[in-house]
């Protein structure tokens, strides 16, 4: 017979640095949305095998040619005692989501109008069919409704509600958030669905580095360690540690992708970057940095979302680990070496809590010797890295991991596309092509999964051959927790925290 969870409990997680801020909609940032899916929600929720589940909508009917979506919402009041409405649905996804959210752009673009006949009643009219509009609508995809009552007028970037004083409709309200120290929620005790959420609290503490971490975990000190957080080389000790557990975070397949800047110098050649492709032992980084989980990253697109992935592009084959090929092809382009036999400087940034990325960058100055490319690598901090990277394009090479948010249109595009330039986790490569931003938008815009491989299948050979972006690995986050806690596991993204408890 299956426990009843018990009421009560503080859970505390590591994060790897503090949230830049706490509204879902604003980018894909881990610890954003981590802590703002607690506080803020979408229509709907996806769930692990990819089933659409209800939300804030409670129900939903879509029109035979897939124009026309209609929902009923759930009876529900924010935070601050006012009542959720259409209104605020109407006004999130046109004014928030479609404008600032780099998941959600896909979708947002494609909305026509958004009708409000009732309080509990929204009328989703597209453009055009959109296969995955019902998963966009969830909390991770940037899909979560802010209360209108509080941002309409203002700008949502500077908006109290988007950091400091947020208003959600969520299981947890945010009480304290110390920068760089730790930020603490408490239950809603008002919450929409009767008798959640189980726990009291849950803290995020800020811990930078992967080895402190998991050594508080073992502690008894934190009792989840989202999988964004945990690299793979600590599973063997969670799993060998009696009174922990690894669990699949729910995430959607994801790569880990070393992005060069098209825009730089000798990097705007796409000889050269298929050199730093051929340069870079791809099998010692799976074995040494990955420990073999997961998979080689062998395409521009994940393999894993097979309907999608091209059948014929095989990086092993394309770009096989050949130093000599490499520094040929570089001659080719006329990057020549110095008397020192130095062909350029590169500057190779990475993230601090990101221990993988700075394993792998690492490796990289050392293969890229070889070729005569000199690599710097400088470590920047969460908090800063989106504007860093995204807004000023400060860095010639970094590595992110991103989630594929189960579909091309919401996790992928956004990797490629011209539009997604400037947009935290969007386009860091700055890459710019017009017919690949024209596939990806027939890609977009059809609901046969049969037209829409064929559109992915051709996009894909064009980036295989202007190399934009390294696909150096895919994953499928574990979360590493205290075998005490339960509920979370089952949805796509963050978890579901109106669900968690904590076994006596």
């Amino acid at each position: 017979m299956a426990q009843e969870p018990p009421r009560g409990g503080v859970v505390t997680m590591a994060i790897g640095s503090d949230p830049t801020n706490i509204n879902p909609n604003l980018s894909s940032n881990y610890a954003n949305q981590l802590l703002g899916c607690m506080i803020y929600q979408g229509l709907v929720q996806v769930s692990i095998d990819s089933k659409i589940q209800p939300l804030l909508a409670k129900s939903w009917t879509i029109s035979p040619d897939g124009l026309v979506y209609t929902f009923d919402l759930v009876k529900a009041n924010w935070h601050d005692g006012k009542p959720f409405t259409s209104e605020d649905v109407k006004y999130s996804l046109t004014e928030v989501s479609a404008k600032y959210g780099p998941i959600f752009a896909a979708s947002g673009k494609l909305i026509d109008s958004v009708e409000t006949p009732a309080p509990d009643k929204v009328i989703v009219k597209l453009k055009q069919s959109f296969g995955p509009f019902l998963m966009s609508l969830a909390c991770p995809q940037n899909g979560a409704i802010m209360p209108a009552h509080i941002f309409r007028g203002t700008d949502p970037l500077t908006n109290p509600a988007s950091s400091s004083a947020p208003v959600g409709t969520g299981p947890f309200k945010l009480a304290e958030w110390k920068r760089g120290d730790f930020v603490r929620l408490v239950r809603n005790p008002d919450y929409w669905e009767n008798g959640k959420p189980y726990l009291d609290q849950v803290y995020a503490k800020v811990i930078s580095q992967a080895s402190s971490r998991l050594q508080a975990l073992r502690a008894g000190e934190v009792q989840y360690i989202g999988g964004y957080y945990v690299p793979p080389s600590d599973y063997s000790v969670v799993r060998s540690t009696p009174g922990l557990k690894l669990q699949n975070s729910g995430f959607a397949p994801g790569a880990k992708m070393a992005f060069i800047n098209t825009t730089k110098k000798y990097l705007s050649d796409k000889r050269v970057r298929q050199a730093l492709m051929m340069a870079t032992n791809r099998d010692f980084l799976y074995k040494a940095v990955w420990f073999e989980t997961g998979g080689l990253g062998i395409m521009p697109f994940t393999s894993k979302l097979r309907w999608s992935a091209h059948p014929n592009i095989d990086y092993r084959k394309l770009y096989p680990y050949d130093p000599k090929r490499a520094n040929a092809l570089l001659d080719e382009a006329g990057v020549t070496k110095d008397a020192r036999g130095k062909r350029f400087d590169l500057t190779f940034v990475y993230r601090a809590e990101d221990a993988d990325a700075a394993q792998a960058a690492e490796a990289m100055k050392s293969m890229w010797r070889a070729i005569g490319v000199e690599v710097k690598l400088e470590v920047a901090e969460g908090s800063t890295f989106p504007d860093r990277i995204y807004n000023k394009g400060d860095f010639d090479m970094t590595i992110v991991g991103y989630t594929s948010y189960g579909d091309p249109a919401l996790g992928i595009a956004r990797v490629f596309v011209s539009e997604a330039i400037g947009r935290p986790f969007g386009n860091a490569s700055r890459y710019s092509n017009p017919e690949v931003d024209a596939l990806f938008e027939k890609g977009a815009r059809t609901t046969d999964q049969d037209e829409r491989a064929t559109y992915y299948h051709k996009v894909q050979e064009i980036l295989a051959v202007d190399v934009p972006v390294m696909t150096l690995h895919e994953y499928q986050h574990e979360d590493a927790v205290s075998a005490r806690l339960n509920g979370i596991w089952g949805v796509q993204g963050y978890g579901a925290w109106n669900n968690a408890w904590l076994s006596k």
